[in-house]
């Protein structure tokens, strides 16, 4: 893989001596009823020519056929790219033995779906008021977290993704490279914008076709599908040359629990009880309003995740602001998060962000509080010092 380093975007090079036939049909195939399930006004359809087709979705530069193309498309009797390109799943006993290995090579369209649908799913049922089942994993989302792997990768360092299965407990997707500045937690949350301008030719073709989301909004669905499934949140992990994400297969700590209890409780707020669950500092204001919601517990000075109803998540949220504006001044966007952990129901930003104003705009009339600095947006209140 020497070539690799002669070109800073080796997914856009043209693979000389290769052409159209080179291609599996098949996996032209499935990357064309993917485009026109996401585009159904394209005008694709199955006698488009498929050079105009990947002409059209990006994955032949002038006509020619590049490295994205051969790894997402090629024919296997054909090394068009080296053999570390492929994708290895492996089963593992709970002491790490590998019990089942298989490799799977190119077309990698065609790979991803043949290496998830090895995973082992069950059923589970999940408790509370409005009982249901879902599955151990979400296979679409292991799919999205392969794709992910592969678009992302340092194809420098090898090119294997391996997808890691521990019976009976979770499934790992690992790939070589570095996750880059932003955090994947920041994606979840809707604050980061851009990803790591790494294989920018594979990544453009991928999401235009359809095969990934862009701007890494494939990354927040990761953490919104466990969130639904009441399960623990992916946890990522970003060393050595390596970048993993690991989906739990079993419930298990607080969150579960939390989730089973307030089903509509914010994303924000189970990510910060996850934080604290695996023992990762979050912010100081975010922390306060974990404990007065009832989230977080202080006792015998340990920090820890409580699903017990406190008395705060009783009674009404005028009241409730009073009792949280005890502890300090907030900003409205603090009381409107406040009032998010403390909802039984599913509201947006800016009926959260309503409802905040309206509040403290009653306190102040009665003179319970008074505003310290700020406009009506940015404001911060306090409570009126008799």
């Amino acid at each position: 893989m020497g070539s690799i380093r002669s070109y800073d975007d080796w997914t856009g090079n043209i693979i000389p001596d290769a052409d159209i036939r080179s291609l599996d049909p098949e996996a032209v195939a499935a990357l064309r009823a993917v485009y026109s399930l996401r585009n159904p006004d394209s005008g694709v359809t199955p006698e488009t020519d498929p050079a105009i087709f990947l002409s059209k979705t990006g994955f032949l530069k002038k006509g020619k056929i590049t490295v994205a193309s051969a790894i997402l498309l090629g024919k296997s009797s054909e090394n068009l790219v080296p053999p570390s390109v492929c994708i290895r799943y492996r089963n593992t006993d709970p002491e790490s033995a590998a019990s089942e290995e298989r490799i799977f090579r190119t077309p990698m369209i065609l790979s991803v779906t043949q290496a998830v649908s090895l995973v082992k799913n069950s059923s589970v049922s999940l408790p509370g008021s409005r009982p249901r089942t879902v599955s151990s994993y979400r296979i679409e989302t292991l799919r999205e977290a392969v794709c992910n792997a592969i678009a992302f990768q340092d194809y420098s360092l090898g090119g294997t993704v391996d997808i890691i299965e521990r019976e009976r407990e979770s499934v790992t997707i690992r790939s070589r490279g570095s996750f880059g500045q932003a955090s994947p937690e920041s994606f979840a949350g809707g604050r980061a914008s851009s990803c790591s301008r790494r294989n920018a030719f594979l990544r453009s073709a991928m999401q235009r076709s359809g095969i990934v989301p862009g701007k890494c909004s494939g990354i927040r669905g990761m953490y919104l599908s466990q969130i639904y499934r009441h399960f623990p949140l992916p946890v990522f992990s970003c060393d050595d040359n390596t970048v993993s994400v690991t989906f739990f297969g079993t419930r298990f700590g607080a969150v579960p629990k939390i989730l089973d209890s307030y089903p509509k409780t914010d994303a924000g707020i189970i990510m910060d009880l996850d934080r604290i669950y695996r023992g990762v500092r979050i912010p100081e204001k975010r922390l306060r309003i974990l404990i007065e919601t009832g989230f977080a517990d202080t006792s015998g000075g340990v920090l820890s995740v409580s699903h017990i109803d406190s008395p705060v998540r009783r009674g009404s949220d005028r009241d409730s602001v009073l009792e949280f504006l005890k502890e300090g001044p907030a900003s409205r966007s603090e009381v409107a998060e406040f009032l998010s952990a403390r909802s039984p129901k599913s509201l947006t930003r800016a009926q959260l962000d309503t409802r905040a104003t309206n509040i403290l705009q009653t306190l102040r009339k009665e003179g319970k509080i008074v505003k310290i600095s700020g406009n009506t947006k940015s404001a911060v209140y306090s409570l009126k010092d008799d």
